[in-house]
């Protein structure tokens, strides 16, 4: 007889035991035991049972053995449902510590899902372009006298075609003109407001924007043929059916133009995710004819966008490199354009998220702010984790005794840690259902926020099946780290030690926990030291002085349909005076362009007394001469434009006025020394100027940009929108008086109006995204590691309950023992804040890099946070802490 062993024998042999007749199982017992002890110490437990098992098999006949494989997947069954059934007494034995972990996971999980769902969307853009990963845009670099003038993706209409003509690694090319509203007439009914480019016969090849109707290839080859956008040809014929191809060959007109447009193809909406957006295509050769050929021919024409698809495997910095000699070859220095041209490739996958051009018509945004609230994301998924991991471990206590139990009934190691993964893989799973319930509630509020229609498939189509893997690869990672860290310490413990009372935590455990949340509250600190600096800097943007006064003005379209002629002068006046006469209307004028937006430069400008090789840029405006009071801009020397200086022929204007800024430029050493000065602008390089005024500088437009040197002249245009200053109470009364006369002097054309203010704060609308977004989920990090401090704090109180009863028999007071359970927790925090510091410093010193004009950073936006956080965290212990030291120690105390 064999000597028994100390440990019950393992699970397959206690079945076999129950299936096999007592005189086999008595045979073969001890050689299986032997054989499985030999085994264990050979090669480890897994493989011992596996080996018990297969040597089981060899005693039985096939019928038998075909039995016992259907007894040991019973067996697993058995397991499962026994890993199950301990996990949900676990979760329901400890509900607050379980529901913190749901809750703290679940939020965390959510703030990510939304998250996701915004960089993915943002990381797509133009990704559906078959040739995206060949595509470059020409974007370049002038200068003058030695320095930066344009930093932009506009220039001459001859870069692409010569570039794919010098440079055999292109293997195709487009060019593209902004061609701005398209305010057209269909059927006798005018539609305004869709947005259309000039582009070439290539655009249909380059871009990936199919045609419902109409053949690429030749769609946009003649002149005056346009393709309309899916959206644009129901609204403009009333489609319904989808059959494009009627509408085929059929014509409109643009605006005063008496020359039909005839609609050549019909192609999809523009996805969301493309940089280019448009309602329709007008064929480029529209703008060349034997006339007017400079569209294609012109080295000086500055209004054209390039773009290059290049060979298979070519080398786009290996190109870029020969631009240089591009630039000498046919600019010869500044001899050409009067300024020295620098030519470079940006590839397509950058032109959404790292634009800082002038004159970009891409659709752009911040790619530094996409990039930090993935960071932000990942330091919520991870702060959430943490918290899994601490609440988990810092258990330790309760499970020990369930540990060595278990291990004296038989359970091994490996069985102890599927347990503890089981469990947190429960957690998980419960955690991912209260995420999915909250993205579903809060997601039309976030869509409002980042003003988009997202969903959680947006995160499934936008991002490739590759970065999907990679993104579900970490979140499983993250999991089994999360739940293996925790199983391996607790199976860790010892039957005979933790039985006997003696169990206590290690040092090691003490101070991952603590490390674990310093990592915590250092997050939760940076971020609200920068949610309070990107609020600081965007208030100082909404409230900085411009220079220029832009509120209460209402901004009224041009009547597009009325032609510039010898009367329109005198008719602008008189529309203007009628205007004046409404109660409510301060003053009124008229501008080739608003606050706001982007103004033309003029790059030959010099004083008359230089030579001619002097060149100096300046942004351009058109104004009338009620625009500076109007717009209240101070006058620092000479006088503003009166209305003798207007002239009906463009030919006969000679005053201009200049800003500040210009007057520096051009090198004079008084604002009153300017006055009455002569310049050279336009023309043949002849064609003089009088300076008759200097204003100030002011913000023409965000803070972002500096303010630059401006010269204005004279000007009325038929297209020119109106800008009216009020001073009312009801403005919709005096909005609907202005409509009427409008109406009144420009029949026939449509009334459309818009609040300047609101214009001018849509520049910032990254920017006050940003700002909310990461409010938010700011918020939600504190929130997430507020209730993973709170289970530590109380858990903390509970395993101190005698402690604390024993401290007031003896005459502690609460006052005494509230501090000496919160000071362990508060000092973490106070490390956490210190280090956040630094983080937060940096962080936020190059975000505000992207603004010319920002804030300062003074030492109290860094101790306001400092302080937000202490507080934050002494109250969340203090409600725990102070239930513990208000017990009655009588309660606590009875059973010792």
């Amino acid at each position: 007889m064999k000597e028994p062993l100390r440990d019950p024998p393992p699970i397959p042999l206690r079945f076999l035991e129950w299936f096999c007749p007592p005189a086999l199982y008595e045979g073969i017992e001890g050689d299986l035991l032997e054989q499985f002890d030999m085994d264990i110490k050979a090669h480890g437990y897994k493989y011992a049972r596996r080996r018990l098992v297969l040597n089981i098999f060899k005693f039985f006949r096939p019928g038998i053995i075909l039995r016992n494989r259907f007894l040991f997947q019973l067996i697993d069954l058995i397991m499962f449902t026994n890993y199950l059934i301990v996990a949900y007494r676990n979760i329901r034995k400890s509900k607050a510590f379980s529901a913190i972990n749901v809750c703290g996971l679940g939020i965390g999980l959510a703030a990510c899902l939304l998250i996701f769902q915004f960089v993915s969307f943002e990381l797509s853009y133009d990704k559906f372009n078959e040739k995206f990963d060949r595509t470059y845009r020409v974007t370049n670099d002038r200068y003058q006298n030695g320095k930066l003038i344009q930093h932009g993706t506009i220039m001459y209409p001859t870069i692409g075609p010569t570039m794919a003509k010098d440079y055999p690694e292109i293997e195709e090319y487009t060019r593209l003109m902004p061609g701005g509203e398209l305010n057209v007439k269909v059927n006798d009914k005018n539609y305004r407001g869709d947005y259309c480019h000039f582009v070439d016969e290539h655009f249909l090849s380059v871009f990936t924007f199919p045609l419902l109707a109409g053949n690429k290839t030749t769609a946009l080859k003649d002149r005056f043929n346009i393709v309309l956008s899916e959206k644009t040809a129901k609204k403009y014929f009333g489609l319904t059916d989808g059959n494009y191809t009627d509408i085929i060959g059929k014509t409109l007109y643009w605006g005063l133009d008496v020359q039909p447009y005839t609609i050549s193809g019909v192609c999809m909406d523009p996805p969301p995710n493309s940089h280019i957006q448009f309602e329709g295509l007008v064929s480029y050769s529209t703008l060349i004819s034997a006339e007017e050929s400079g569209a294609d021919n012109s080295w000086t024409w500055s209004d054209m966008r390039h773009y290059l698809v290049l060979k298979p495997g070519a080398d786009y910095k290996a190109l870029e490199s020969k631009f240089e000699a591009f630039s000498e070859k046919y600019f010869q220095g500044d001899k050409v354009s009067g300024s020295v041209e620098k030519f470079f490739l940006q590839p397509l996958k950058d032109a959404h998220l790292y634009s800082d051009y002038e004159y970009d018509i891409a659709r752009t945004a911040n790619g530094k702010a996409v990039w930090a609230m993935l960071i932000v994301a990942l330091f919520i998924l991870l702060i959430a984790w943490i918290n899994y991991i601490n609440l988990t471990t810092s258990r330790a206590i309760d499970r020990a005794k369930e540990v060595g139990l278990r291990k004296v009934m038989g359970a091994v190691k490996s069985q102890l840690i599927k347990q503890f993964i089981f469990e947190s893989f429960l957690i998980t799973v419960l955690a991912f259902v209260f995420a999915f319930i909250l993205v579903i509630t809060l997601q039309s509020s976030f869509n409002q926020i980042v003003n988009n229609k997202f969903s959680l498939a947006t995160i499934v189509t936008s991002l490739s099946s590759g970065n999907i893997l990679i993104v579900v690869a970490v979140i499983i990672a993250c999991v089994i780290l999360s739940g293996f860290y925790p199983a391996f310490i607790l199976s860790s413990y010892q039957p005979a030690v933790v039985l006997k009372g003696k169990f206590q935590h290690s040092s090691r455990g003490h101070f991952l926990r603590k490390a674990l949340v310093i990592f915590q509250f250092t997050a939760s600190a940076a971020l609200i030291t920068g949610t309070i600096i990107v609020s600081r800097q965007l208030l100082y943007m909404n409230s900085a002085d411009l220079g220029i006064d832009i509120h209460d003005t209402l901004i009224v379209q041009g009547p597009e349909l009325s032609g510039y002629d010898s009367t329109f002068i005198q008719r602008a006046e008189s529309y203007k005076h009628a205007l004046l006469q409404i109660d409510g209307v301060v003053n009124a004028a008229t501008s080739n362009n608003i606050p706001g937006n982007r103004l033309g430069r003029s790059f030959g400008i010099r004083l008359a007394e230089e030579p001619s090789s002097s060149h100096y840029t300046m942004s351009n405006m058109g104004v009338d001469y009620s625009f500076f009071d109007t717009y209240d801009v101070a006058l620092l020397a000479g006088r503003k434009f009166l209305p003798t200086d207007h002239k009906v022929n463009f030919d006969d204007l000679n005053t201009v006025i200049i800003n500040k800024n210009a007057v520096k430029l051009l090198g004079i050493d008084s604002v009153q020394n300017a006055v009455g000065k002569e310049i050279v602008w336009g023309g043949d390089g002849t064609r003089k100027w009088t300076i008759v005024g200097v204003v100030g500088d002011f913000h023409q437009e965000s803070l972002k940009k500096p303010m630059e040197p401006m010269i204005f002249r004279p000007s009325y245009g038929a297209n020119n929108p109106t800008s009216i200053r009020l001073k009312t109470a009801d403005t919709q009364k005096v909005i609907a008086d202005i409509e009427g006369i409008y109406k009144n002097f420009f029949p026939g054309n449509s009334f459309q109006y818009f609040f300047l203010r609101d214009s001018y704060q849509r520049q910032y609308n990254d920017d006050n995204r940003f700002g909310k977004v990461i409010s938010i989920f700011t918020v939600l990090a504190i929130i997430i590691s507020c209730l993973g401090l709170i289970g530590l704090s109380s858990y903390t109180a509970v395993q101190r309950t005698k402690e604390i009863g024993v401290r007031k028999v003896l005459g502690a007071s609460i006052y005494s023992i509230v501090t000496l359970l919160s000071v362990d927790f508060m000092k973490l925090v106070c490390i956490a804040a210190l280090l956040s510091l630094p983080i937060a410093y940096y962080s936020m010193q190059n975000w505000l890099q992207g603004y010319t004009y920002r804030i300062t950073l003074s030492w109290m936006l860094f101790v306001m946070p400092v302080f937000v956080v202490l507080v934050i965290a002494l109250f969340t212990i203090s409600a725990q802490v102070l239930r513990a030291a208000m017990s009655n120690p009588a309660d606590t105390l009875k059973y010792e």
